[in-house]
């Protein structure tokens, strides 16, 4: 015999038949504005529980489609939402036209009514996607600061626009070349990495040395920046991270190596799948090295 669900009473609503998840997640927004969840995290290969803080407006609005989505189970989940009794016109043509899309490129037509569907686009986004206001919980340490430093490295593309487009009246801060580049990452990252600093020499191995961008070696990082600024010039410039894997990797402070690649015409015809070749771990020189690029532009 099937037991028996205790009604959840959230929003001043009684709720009875949304799954467990919904339910949770109406408590926690009414108590303290968030949801938690369990997200993949690159930054540090691995899952981590993560809060996500929602707006007053984002708070209603979540429970007002977690009521049409009660209202739609209870209905015994009508072929179109539209059927139901007492939902919201624009949730209905929201949860009535969603399409289920999967990782492999496949894609499921309507009608497919998972709550996804009954949340709408901004909901939906906000609640499965990088957003920045998201919470890594369990993150401390040196986790958190390689987090935090990712997270900055991939607000380049938008500080980038904003500082060569101010507003009318003020004069643009021109970033339009690598050494601009490194510059405003400096800044950026200087709140995060304490001792961070420009400019490290790198011995190599055959009595010459090198010079890497972004140094700190509390942290154990390196940042090697790369410009891409003529058409035609993307595979010269994968060519030379793979030979700088094997020059830095020498340097005491290289536990973990960020290739930012600045794309600033666009020549990369796949950034993500540049990306997911050039992030792994390897060893070189007999010790593991936590590779990690990032494709950025203008």
């Amino acid at each position: 015999m099937e037991a028996e669900r205790l009604p959840t009473y959230a929003w001043n609503k009684e709720f009875t038949h949304i799954p467990e998840h919904v339910r949770q997640d109406l408590q926690t927004l009414e108590w303290e504005g968030a949801i938690y969840s369990d997200w993949w995290i690159e930054e540090i290969g691995d899952f981590r529980h993560v809060r996500i803080e929602f707006t007053f407006r984002e708070k209603e609005e979540y429970a007002r489609r977690s009521w049409a989505y009660e209202l739609f189970l209870r209905a015994g989940m009508p072929h179109w939402a539209s059927e139901t009794p007492g939902i919201d016109e624009d949730i209905a043509e929201d949860a009535d036209s969603y399409t289920l899309r999967l990782k492999d490129g496949r894609e499921i037509p309507p009608p497919y009514h998972c709550f996804a569907a009954f949340l709408g686009r901004d909901l939906e986004k906000l609640t499965t996607s990088r957003s920045g206001r998201e919470v890594v919980v369990e993150l401390a340490g040196r986790d958190k600061l390689l987090f935090d430093v990712t997270r900055a490295i991939r607000t380049l593309t938008t500080t980038i626009r904003s500082f060569n487009r101010r507003e009318k009246g003020l004069a643009p801060w021109a970033v339009t070349c690598e050494d601009d580049v490194r510059d405003l990452l400096y800044v950026m990252l200087r709140p995060i990495v304490s001792d961070i600093k420009k400019e490290e020499v790198v011995p190599s191995r055959v009595g010459t040395h090198k010079v890497v961008d972004l140094c700190s070696q509390n942290a154990g990082l390196l940042v090697e920046l790369k410009w891409i600024g003529k058409p035609n010039t993307w595979k010269r410039k994968i060519e030379e991270i793979q030979v700088d894997i094997q020059s830095y990797a020498v340097h005491p402070a290289c536990d973990d190596l960020v290739f930012v690649i600045v794309d600033s015409i666009k020549d990369i015809p796949d950034p993500r799948l540049i990306e997911h070749d050039l992030t792994e771990v390897q060893v070189v020189a007999n010790r593991e090295i936590n590779i990690r690029t990032i494709v950025c532009d203008t």
